[in-house]
């Protein structure tokens, strides 16, 4: 993952009593952890509302409160450290879980013995963002999940169980990464946005009813934006799409006019760099007509695009 996503400098200290010391403090407790799970839940095993108690217990344990309440602030990064960190830490405690209900302890300790000494012993880091975290956390505990079961029915007879439970546990993890996946790009999380078209003025580009994917430029790309780009900005709360006609400096500021294709004259106001949203990509026909419809049933005036 590094070599696909970059590498950055590890934050431990890899001194040998540094790595001694953040050893005892943050592998030893997994031990008295995992330890205590599965006593609870092998004491436990017929009652469904103990494990599901259980479940939830080790979840709270494991998560890093100081940075959860710094980030109900700010919605974006409450829903990255959300996706990213806490939807891993619910699909790990499911299978550690589950694993110390079929096995023993041993099987989840050295699960998370490994990963907690491969962060503090490697001197880099893939460097991942969020979603790609979130995704192989819960990825590879579903992963783990459907190997035992399949080991473990594999001894049964029940042929037609072993293949249903195979079937809905690959269903059920692929609609949790698609649906984390939906709801970031509608977002605008990702680096790529959608926006729906209400109007025709850039025909035959696009028209109404279309869905347009722009990229969001970086500040250092908004002054490399050429002639005859699509644009997309701002003017108070309506998000416009059009093209660049001319490019003007004022007083070292640069202004862009635009217009759209199917217009007769020039939008009358020039375009700001703080305006601009970013450029248009692509766009895919027809899938927005929910949105305009929704749009003008509501009748909203503020807007002329609408964002999805």
């Amino acid at each position: 993952m590094g070599f696909i996503f970059g590498f950055y400098k590890s934050p431990y200290n890899h001194e040998i009593l540094a790595i001694l010391k953040n050893i005892v403090i943050q592998v030893f407790p997994i031990f008295g952890i995992e330890f205590s799970r599965w006593f609870i839940v092998n004491r436990n095993k017929k009652n469904k509302s103990m494990i599901l108690i259980v479940v939830i217990l080790f979840i709270l344990v494991e998560i890093n409160y100081s940075v959860l309440f710094n980030l109900f602030s700010n919605k974006e990064n409450l829903f990255k450290y959300v996706c990213g960190t806490i939807f891993p830490l619910i699909a790990q405690s499911i299978l550690y879980t589950y694993l110390s209900l079929k096995g023993n302890y041993f099987l989840p300790l050295i699960y998370k013995t490994l990963n907690k000494l491969v962060i503090l012993l490697l001197p880099i880091l893939p460097n991942l963002n969020w979603f790609i975290t979130g995704s192989i956390g819960i990825l590879s505990s579903v992963i783990i999940y459907i190997l035992f079961q399949y080991k473990f029915f594999k001894e049964r007879k029940d042929k037609k169980r072993d293949r249903k439970q195979f079937v809905e546990i690959i269903s059920y993890s692929a609609t949790i990464v698609l649906s984390v996946t939906l709801v970031s790009f509608m977002l605008g999380i990702f680096k790529y946005q959608p926006i729906t078209i209400l109007s025709n003025s850039m025909v035959p580009c696009f028209e109404r009813g279309d869905i347009v994917i722009y990229k969001k430029l970086k500040t250092d790309e908004l002054n490399k934006i050429s002639k005859n780009s699509i644009i997309i900005y701002h003017i108070g709360n309506q998000n416009i799409a059009h093209r660049v006609i001319n490019i003007i400096e004022d007083n070292q500021a640069v202004l862009y006019q635009t217009k759209g294709d199917n217009n007769n004259l020039a939008d009358r106001n020039l375009v700001k760099i703080d305006q601009i949203e970013g450029v248009f990509i692509f766009h895919i026909k027809y899938i927005g007509f929910p949105t305009v419809w929704l749009y003008e049933y509501l009748n909203n005036e503020d807007n002329n695009i609408q964002k999805n």
